[in-house]
C-alpha cells in the first residue's frame, strides 16, 4: 500500500504513518493520548545535531521557543525532520526511550513546525519513571468567589509544596475553595493559584498537574489550576487573613 507523501518528495514509512495517525487521534482523546506516548517510547524518532559534531555522545540542536525557553526539537518522521533541517545540521534517528533518557532535564518539542507538543522536564521524568503523562485541559476563565480550602484533602497542600521545591520560577502557591459568583450556580471546587514568572506559566501549571493528578483517582471534587503574574498585585480575594500560601519561595539574602 502506498503511504501518504510528506510534502518533501519522500513517502512516509508505515511505522511513521502509524505514529502520526496515533498523534492525530490523541488530539481528541485522553485514552488515545496515553496510547500515543506509549508508542512514542518504542518508535524511531528524528533529531538534529550539528553537522560538524563528532563527539562520542551527540549534542542536539536546540531552538528558542516563542515563549522564551530553549527546547530540543524532535520529529515523528524523517520527512518532517528534513523539512526543518538546514546545511548546518545532520539528522539522527533514535528510539523515543533513548531520546527522553539521554536528554533528561531538558525541554523537548515534538514536530515544532506543526505547532506540536512541548514536553517539560518534569513530565518527561514522570513518563520515564512511571509511564504517566498528565492530561492538561485549558478552560475559559470563569467568575467565582474564593475562600480558605476547608474541604481539601490533607495530602494536597504538601503535594503542591513538594512539586514546587525546585521550580525557581514559582514564587508562591495558594490552595483555595471556589464558590458560585455573580448569580451563576456552579458546584464548589478547589483552585491552585500559582504566582509565577509568566514566561514559565504553562510549565508551572503542568508541573503541579503532573504531581497531583495521579493522586486524585478517588477524589470527587474538581481541582483547577490558575496562574498569576508575579509582577502584578494579588487579587482582592486573597486578602482574607485566613488564606495563607501553601508554598512560598524563600529568596536568599
Amino acid at each position: 500500500m502506498k503511504q501518504p507523501s510528506r510534502g518533501d518528495g519522500r513517502e512516509a514509512t508505515s511505522s511513521e504513518a502509524e505514529l502520526e495517525a496515533s498523534l492525530d487521534r490523541a488530539r481528541d482523546s485522553a485514552a488515545e493520548e496515553r496510547a500515543f506516548f506509549q508508542r512514542l517510547m518504542d518508535a524511531i524518532l528524528y533529531v538534529h545535531a550539528p553537522v560538524s559534531d563528532d563527539a562520542r555522545t551527540p549534542r542536539l540542536v536546540q531552538f528558542r521557543h516563542p515563549d522564551g525557553f530553549d527546547a530540543i526539537p524532535f520529529f515523528t518522521s524523517l520527512g518532517k525532520a528534513q523539512v526543518a533541517s538546514s546545511a548546518a545540521v545532520k539528522i539522527l534517528g533514535v528510539s523515543g526511550r533513548d531520546l527522553l533518557t539521554g536528554t533528561r532535564g531538558a525541554t523537548l518539542m515534538l514536530n515544532p513546525n506543526d505547532g506540536g507538543v512541548v514536553l517539560y522536564p518534569e513530565e518527561i521524568a514522570t513518563l520515564l519513571d512511571r509511564g504517566f503523562l498528565a492530561k492538561v485541559e485549558r478552560l475559559a476563565p470563569a467568575e467565582f468567589a474564593v475562600g480558605p480550602a476547608q474541604s481539601a484533602p490533607a495530602w494536597l497542600a504538601p503535594a503542591i509544596s513538594r512539586s514546587l521545591e525546585h521550580a525557581t520560577f514559582v514564587s508562591s502557591a495558594y490552595l483555595l475553595e471556589t464558590y458560585s459568583s455573580a448569580g451563576i450556580e456552579q458546584p464548589s471546587g478547589l483552585l491552585i493559584w500559582l504566582v509565577v514568572d509568566l514566561a514559565f506559566a504553562e510549565r508551572a501549571a503542568r508541573l503541579v498537574t503532573t504531581a497531583i493528578q495521579p493522586l486524585c483517582a478517588d477524589l470527587d471534587v474538581i481541582i483547577d489550576v490558575a496562574v498569576h503574574d508575579v509582577s502584578q498585585p494579588l487579587p482582592a480575594g486573597l486578602e482574607d487573613p485566613q488564606i495563607l500560601p501553601v508554598f512560598t519561595r524563600i529568596t536568599p539574602a
